[in-house]
Parts: structure tokens; sequence; C-alpha cells
């Protein structure tokens, strides 16, 4: 089996020896820029491998100097596996802190601390070195990391740090490689007779030699000549590499460090985002609502405005709903899950310019009008949502235009293909309704399709003889709602008995008391069932009950059922229908009182037992009136 990929980056303060360290551990030299050999520190990002166990790392050294916190950032994104580097002689220092700020805020949550120039210490500074960094690290995600002592220079510790390394790398879990394709750029350069070549560390999915790609957000079409992993050609590149992807089609000056490498159709820009946000407990003050901010995602950098979804600041060490909008001309590619880091313009004390950074909870959001308590909760409800709710809320959103598999995927991060199966299946659970096949179907939240029945309803109730035709009536409801929409909620109306619909007209049929032209036995069996409630005797035990003769009795049934003055529970249960009515102005004064019902509320409110009060609380889910998730009901709105 082929070892699952690995990334590991350094961070820690400049010139603490981050670079020596890796050259001492690869014999790779990352410092590449003459600037950088001048000035004996690294501006940016530097890239090596490095054999663990038999397995290859790729190795990403960053910039440690507070200037190139960006460039920092860029190398960050896609690690699974920090190197902490703290130099003995100085201890914890300003952008330790901040690089370690920044690691936990994008998710990375294994590494091993290096503590280097031991060389330059002696025994009894190392030991309270190393006691100030366990104490600085505590309460982090590196709170149990080891510490391993280390000399670039002598190479002391060397072998005790790449057992660390590659103990802590074991524990990682792969990458899912079978999402859609991102690899956010962090380099781009050409080499004579290929052209140009970018860099990057797959976020998600595979590429290929040969895949028609895009280069976002601008778009620009190109495709995949050759693939490159560790310096050598590669039959693909996987989820958690590190590639290099030679590009025909694109010039080099038209891709920049920032863009995103997709396949065509499976990511869309976006310029709002609905986010968790969590200011840093080490922030100096509140962050207030509408701040102006530099985001970071992946390896862009963007302006944006952070606007607080439930209050007017956010105070340190605080976690809230927030949105994000982006300047017009810089959308970012963005994807729920993905994790961000926001700067400010002004250094705090001892701390360089990191505010905070969070996820992302959904991305082409609706903008946020205020300070807003209920979207709050409706954003932060996707903090740890599935991908069924996920599609649950997108569709709600959606309103009467309903979704797509096309448009869901993008948003999602789904390739349409298994987006569209997942649908299918909600539909059939009856989260959604469906409206046409295969790839063109439009999926309305239940919800929705509850309301514009109800709407729909409501016109016909209004009109001339309760009668409108289809054009009128289609009228009536929002013209998002796609016309194979339309036709499906009437279909289920007419299903129901609630309307009679022709090729041109569609009339409303209500419940109601038995005409008077009616049987004597029809009015007799009608007068029976209200007086049984919601606990008749079932349909072939009503003829013993009353001392009809059976056939006479079913007659009535059909003409009673065709009537709407009854109605069928289940094959074995008819109610009537004022009772089934009562009920239901019971049920839904409820929920809007509590929200949602237990089941033994529901059996408290019905008065009956087992046998009767889950057929009706099933007759009302059909209906549309409740949603059940799991034990409760809540009301479909």
């Amino acid at each position: 089996m082929t070892a699952p990929p690995l990334v590991i980056g350094t961070a820690g303060h400049v010139d603490h020896g981050k670079t020596s360290l890796v050259l001492a551990l690869t014999g790779i030299d990352t410092d590449r820029l003459p600037v950088e050999k001048q000035r004996g520190i690294t501006t940016e990002l530097g890239f090596a491998h490095l054999e663990l166990d038999g397995r290859r790392a790729a190795v990403i050294d960053v910039p440690g100097h507070e200037r190139f916190i960006r460039a920092m950032v860029a190398g960050a994104g896609g690690l699974d596996l920090v190197c902490l580097v703290i130099a003995a002689d100085e201890g914890v220092m300003p952008q330790t802190r901040e690089h370690l700020d920044i690691c936990q805020l994008l998710g990375v949550r294994a590494g091993v601390v290096a503590l280097t120039k031991t060389d330059a210490v002696d025994d009894e500074w190392l030991a309270l070195a190393r006691d100030e960094v366990r104490a600085y690290l505590a309460g982090s995600f590196l709170a149990d990391a080891p510490i391993v002592p280390v000399s670039a220079r002598t190479g002391a510790g060397l072998d005790a740090l790449r057992a660390a390394l590659a103990a802590a790398a074991r524990a990682i879990p792969p990458r899912d490689a079978t999402g859609v394709l991102r690899l956010p750029i962090d380099r781009v350069f050409t080499i004579k007779g290929f052209g140009t070549v970018v860099t990057g560390t797959m976020w998600g999915g595979r590429i290929r030699p040969g895949d028609d790609v895009v280069v976002l957000p601008r778009g620009l079409p190109a495709r995949a000549r050759g693939v490159e992993i560790h310096g050598g050609p590669a039959d693909e590149a996987v989820a958690g590499q590190r590639a290099a992807i030679n590009l025909a089609g694109v010039a080099v000056e038209d891709v920049v460090r920032g863009d995103l490498l997709a396949h065509p159709g499976q990511i869309v820009p976006t310029h709002i985002l609905d986010v968790e946000y969590r200011h840093l407990p080490s922030s100096e003050a509140p962050l207030p609502s509408r701040a102006r901010v530099l985001l970071h995602h992946g390896t862009a950098q963007v302006m944006a405005t952070l606007v607080l979804a439930g209050g007017a600041a956010i105070a340190p060490g605080e976690v809230g709903a927030a949105q994000l909008r982006l300047d017009a001309r810089t959308p970012v590619c963005a994807l729920p899950g993905d994790r961000f880091i926001v700067r400010g313009f002004v250094a705090q004390r001892h701390h360089g310019t990191t505010l905070g950074g969070g996820r992302v909870l959904r991305v082409q959001a609706a903008k946020l009008r205020g300070a807003s308590d209920a979207h709050a909760r409706a954003v932060s409800s996707l903090a740890e949502a599935t991908l069924d709710a996920r599609v649950g809320f997108e569709a709600r959103a959606a309103q009467a235009a309903g979704v797509t598999a096309a448009a869901l995927g993008p948003r999602l991060g789904q390739p349409a293909a298994a987006l569209a199966t997942r649908l299918a299946e909600l539909a059939a659970a009856g989260e959604l309704v469906a409206a046409g096949d295969g790839d063109a179907a439009v999926y309305l939240h239940a919800t929705v399709a509850a309301e514009l029945e109800q709407r729909a309803l409501a016109a016909l109730d209004a009109a001339a003889e309760r009668t409108l035709t289809r054009e009128v009536l289609r009228g009536k409801l929002p013209a998002a709602l796609p016309p194979r929409a339309f036709d499906v909620l009437l279909a289920a109306l007419a299903r129901r008995g609630a309307v009679e619909a022709t090729a041109d007209q569609v009339k409303r049929v209500r419940p109601g008391a038995v005409a008077p032209a009616a049987s004597p036995l029809d009015r007799d069996l009608a007068a029976r069932f209200e007086a049984w409630g919601v606990e008749p005797p079932r349909p072939a035990e009503v003829a013993a009950a009353i001392g009809q003769p059976a056939p006479a009795v079913r007659a009535a049934l059909d003409r009673l059922l065709a009537s709407r003055a009854l109605t069928k529970v289940k094959p074995d249960l008819f109610v009537a229908s004022s009772v089934i009515a009562g009920l239901r102005d019971r049920l839904v004064a409820h929920l809007d009182a509590h929200g949602e019902i237990t089941p033994q509320q529901w059996k408290d409110l019905t008065g009956t037992t087992r046998k009767y009060a889950i057929p009706l609380a099933e007759h009302f889910d059909a209906e549309k009136v409740t949603l059940r998730v799991g034990d409760l009901r809540r009301r479909r709105r």
C-alpha cells in the first residue's frame, strides 16, 4: 500500500534557525533567492522533502519575520504537521506566538517542538528554556507535543527529531481525495522549454496530465501538461501532496500567488462568506463590527469587511457568527469547512497583527442586513452540520427557486454526480420535493413546498367559486418557482384531495359536512365517526358495530371518503375530517408555542394510545404539517 501524503511545515520567530534545521534534516537549502542569501533570513516559502521511515514528506520552510506573514500563512494552510522552532538562547518570541496562533486557527492539530541552538547554551539554561516552552504551550494543540533539543550546527538531536516527526506523522489520518480538485497556488515560475509552472499543496481531489483546468478567480482556461511530485514526474497528484503542475494555455504573467487551480465548473468564486470567527485571546481590544481586515484564505490575501452577526463587537477570546464581505474585484474560492486568518494593520504589543480566524460555514451567502440573532443562530447551526443538513439549509434558503445538483456542487465542494444521488435520496425520504428527473431535476425544501401549497390554496379560497385558471394561479405564486415545480405542487394537492386540476383550471375542494341529500346511513355513519374521534373501529368492523349489512356500510364509507367527510389516515384507519381538522389546529398551536413535540406530548395531545397516535403523527408528516427529526417533530416552515 502506498503511504499517504504528508506535508510538514516549520513555524517560529525570525532567526531561530528554521532554514538551517531544514538543511540539516534534508540536505536541501530552501533559501533560493539572492536577497535571502545576502540578508541571512527567509523572505519566501522554501521547499524540501524528508524521508521518514520510508515515507517521503514534503517540507515547507516559512519566513519568520513579521513582514512576511502573508508568505507564512500561504505555506501553513495545507500543513498536516508543524515543526515549531524555538531557539534555546532566546525562548518564546513575538512571532513564535503569532505563528502558533495561526497554525491553531488554520486547524493544524499535530506537531513537534524543535528547541534549536542548544550548542549556544549550557545545560541549566537549556532546562529553563524547556520549562518556559512547556508552560507557554499549555492549553494549545502542542501542549503534549515532544520538545526535542537540537543543534543544526553540530547535528545533536537530529535523529531524535526525525523519530519524533515520524511518530507524529503515523497518527495523522490521510486526507480524502474524493472531493473536487483545489490547488491553492503558492509559487509561479517558468522553465525553458516547458512554459508556466505552478506549485501548491493539494487541498482536495486529484489532477492528472492532460486534465482541463481553470485558474480562478479569473476563470483562465488551461491544461495540465505535466505533473511532478518531489521533483519527479507523476501520473497524478492527490489531496495532501505538494505538486508542481506544468500548465499549457496560460502565460506566467497571467497567474499569481493566491490563484487557485480547479477543474472547470467545480468551484465558483464568492464575495460573501458566512463564517465562525474566533477573536484571539491575546488581542488587545474587542473587534468592532464592520472592521476592515486582511483576509488570508489558502494562498490568497484580500481586503474584507468583517460584519458581526450577533452584536456591535466581539471580545478577545470570544467566538461568534460573522460575515466576511470581499471587495468586488477580489473574490476567493472557498468551501464550507475551510480555515481562514484575519489580520489587522497595526502590530500588537509582543504579538504581531493577527486578530483571529475561524471556519467558513457558507459561501455565496446573502448579505446580512444589520445585527441579527436569528442569522447568527442559523449560521452557527452549520458549524457541525452534516452534508444532508447543509443541503437542507441551501434548499430552504433558495425558497421557491429550488436548487439543482449543478448549482449546489460549487457551494458544497461535492461532485455534481454524487450530489445528485444524495438529493434524490433526500427527496425519497420526504426532506425535499423533486421536480423533474436526472441532471435537470429541481429540488424544493419540503417546508417551502408546504408554504407554496398553502399560498395556492389561499388564492383558490379567495377566488370566485374557488376556481382559477392554471395561468392565473401560477401568477399568484413567486416568479422564481420553476414551471415543472408548480406542476408537481398541483399534483400533490390533487392526490390529497385538496384540489381538482384539469388542463386549464384548478378548483378548490374542501372537506365538508355530508350533503343534505345523503342517505340516512351516510348521515348516521358521519355522526358516529365524529363521536368515535381518533379511535374509531377498523373499517371492516364498522358494520358489526352499528348493526348494518357490510356491503351497504362499505358503499357508504366510499361515499364519505369521496366527499371528504372522512379522511383515510391509513388503509385500516378512517377518521372524521372535522376531527382531523381540530387535531391539526391543536398540533399547530403546540408547535407555535414550543417549537417541537415529543412522542409523550403527542400522546397527551391526542388522548390516545400508540396504536392510533403513531399513524396520526405520520399522517401530519405526509400532509407536510410536521417534520420528523429523530424522535421529535417540528413544524414545517
